[in-house]
């Protein structure tokens, strides 16, 4: 019997095996995020860079309506170091003003396209942002909202600026073009016109001063904006770009929409360094997955576990061929192992010759922190630490460094640590801890252990987090700590548990188990009185669609309100 190995793993690294010693020894890029893309396309401008419902648009092209947006910024009168939000879906002016903003100092405020009135309203005013731009579909939800915020000038795009002639027809058609008040509104042509002849000069950043600001509720569920430098993003894509296998012009697939990380840095941004086409839909539909691959010669997607269980639910789906697929990632949470092996099999009758592969990511992280990959893609591993990533595995009490295959608290050190929260000192301080030589070390709030090899498995949440789909059918997290501070808000409620209730169409929906104050009735006004508060204080997709009451909610032996006992009665029922 072999002796269990005693060791640090965030020591000795054993990880590295996999990688050769030039990419470990090289160094990362110094540069902006629009410097590392023009480099590595700067003698291929007829390539194409982007596909948008079937309009191609070259690398060339590309870099020049990135230079008419750099014009429009700089006319408008946006500084260096200024915040302008960006509240798009995946549609090529987004690509355009990240690197704009980019290229001439600026930083790009990433929010959710449909984020509703009031999270939009506080994401502009958070960052004092006085440029915003929103797209037409959008407009009349949230365009009364900017009279009671910073901004002085919002730009409207529209979806079918870009579309190719016939759907763009079709598209004016179907959408009504929205009035607009123009002392505050533009249009994206009107915008653009306006930046006429202004001359554009890259400015000279700081790799290390923000050039990105991602929202996530962290492992907290409060919103808050992560700031990412030039060199948080650079290192993030030259990771992944040199430990896979890839050629110019193959063809990413974006799923998801740009505010998420895991779509603009590893979806879009990562896919433009390596010279390939990204592929760009407004408005992604998991039940067309098939149609995408056939239509636009899919190499390569990024997704989550709901998007590709969708494939089980597609009819004649083998009709489909998918011999073409490279790189297939979910991220975001786990996947059940039988629902893998399902969509595995599904790949493997429509041609595919490669299995499903995950990793472990963060906002906080840039993005991805491990990956699988083909000769390492153990199953419910999230694979080994990028190539200038290093894991450790902690104790909960005592935070002491647990060796191999022993469960803990999985931390991650590394190039891609955002520099904070913004303006969030104590939100920041509580996520990352700085050891003794001045690592910088994120506590994820995932349980897991690392084997001899290096592989990182997850285990369990420390925090919860629950998977569901939002208003615009897009899969996102709710964060049971926030909905239940939300209830307690109420004046009649004394203790409160959430959990997620399983449903077909929305993933996993929001219930409230509730203990009222003595002296409250159990009765429908309650619940009404529990909801208004909910809707003051959360996003619509949180607000609890079941509130139940209880006399009192099952407490574990420390004397906490046990929620997983309550999560399992909802399993037994």
């Amino acid at each position: 019997m072999s002796e269990k190995k005693i060791g640090t793993p965030s020591v000795e690294k054993p990880w590295k095996k996999f990688y050769s010693p030039e990419i470990m020894k090289a160094p990362l890029p110094e540069c902006s995020i629009y410097d590392y893309m023009l480099e590595q396309n700067k003698d291929h401008l007829s390539d194409i860079a982007i596909n948008y419902l079937g309009k191609k648009i070259t690398y060339g092209e590309m870099l020049l309506n990135i230079n008419k947006a750099a014009a429009a910024f700089l006319k408008a009168g946006v500084k260096e170091k200024e915040i302008v939000t960006l509240a798009l879906p995946n549609i090529p002016e987004t690509i355009y003003c990240v690197y704009a903003l980019n290229k001439i100092g600026a930083v790009a405020n990433m929010i959710h396209p449909l984020a509703g009135k009031s999270e939009t309203a506080f994401y502009v005013n958070e960052v004092k942002s006085r440029f915003v731009l929103i797209f037409d579909g959008a407009y009349e939800n949230v365009a009364d909202v900017f009279q009671d915020t910073t901004a002085e000038k919002v730009i409207v795009v529209s979806i079918a600026d870009s579309l190719p002639i016939i759907k763009k027809i079709l598209y004016s058609l179907k959408v009504k073009k929205p009035q607009m008040d123009e002392t505050l509104f533009r249009t994206w042509k009107s915008f653009i016109r306006e930046g006429g002849d202004t001359i554009v000069k890259s400015v000279k950043r700081d790799h290390h001063d923000v050039a990105i600001i991602s929202h996530t509720g962290g492992t907290t569920g409060e919103p808050k904006g992560c700031m990412l430098s030039d060199y948080n993003v650079n290192a993030e894509i030259w990771q992944v770009i040199n430990s896979m296998k890839n050629k110019r012009q193959e063809k990413m697939l974006v799923v998801l929409p740009p505010f998420v990380n895991y779509s603009l840095v590893n979806g879009i941004l990562e896919p433009l360094v390596a010279g390939f086409t990204t592929v760009l839909l407004p408005k992604y539909e998991p039940e067309k997955f098939g149609e995408y691959v056939k239509t636009y010669q899919i190499n390569h997607v990024n997704s989550i576990p709901a998007y590709w269980e969708a494939l089980i639910k597609i009819p004649d789906i083998q009709k489909y061929n998918f011999s073409g697929l490279g790189f297939v990632f979910y991220g975001g949470e786990g996947m059940k192992k039988e629902s893998e092996n399902e969509v595995n099999r599904i790949l493997a009758e429509c041609g595919a010759k490669v299995k499903l592969q995950k990793g472990l990511g963060m906002t906080e992280m840039t993005s991805a922190a491990s990956a699988t990959f083909e000769q390492i893609n153990l199953p419910g591993s999230v694979g080994i630490p990028l190539a200038k990533t290093v894991f450790k595995v902690v104790d909960m009490d005592d935070q002491s460094e647990k060796s191999y295959n022993e469960e803990g608290e999985l931390c991650i050190t590394g190039p891609t640590v955002m520099i904070g929260y913004y303006h969030n000192e104590e939100a920041t301080n509580d996520l990352i801890e700085v050891d003794k030589d001045g690592q910088r070390w994120i506590h994820t709030g995932d349980l897991g252990h690392i084997t001899e090899d290096g592989v990182v498995f997850v285990t369990g949440r420390a925090k919860r987090i629950i998977m569901t789909k939002g208003e615009d059918g897009q899969v996102t997290k709710m964060f049971p700590n926030r909905i239940e501070k939300a209830v307690h808000k109420a004046p009649s409620v004394e203790l409160c548990c959430v959990i997620g209730v399983p449903d077909q169409e929305r993933i996993n929906y929001p219930k409230a188990i509730v203990v009222l104050k003595p002296g409250f009735e159990k009765s429908e006004a309650a619940k009404e009185e529990i909801r208004e508060v909910c809707k003051t204080k959360l996003p619509g997709y949180m607000i609890p669609d079941e509130i139940e009451f209880r006399d009192e909610l099952p407490r574990t032996p420390r004397g906490k309100i046990d929620y997983r006992a309550l999560e399992d009665e909802l399993k037994n029922k």
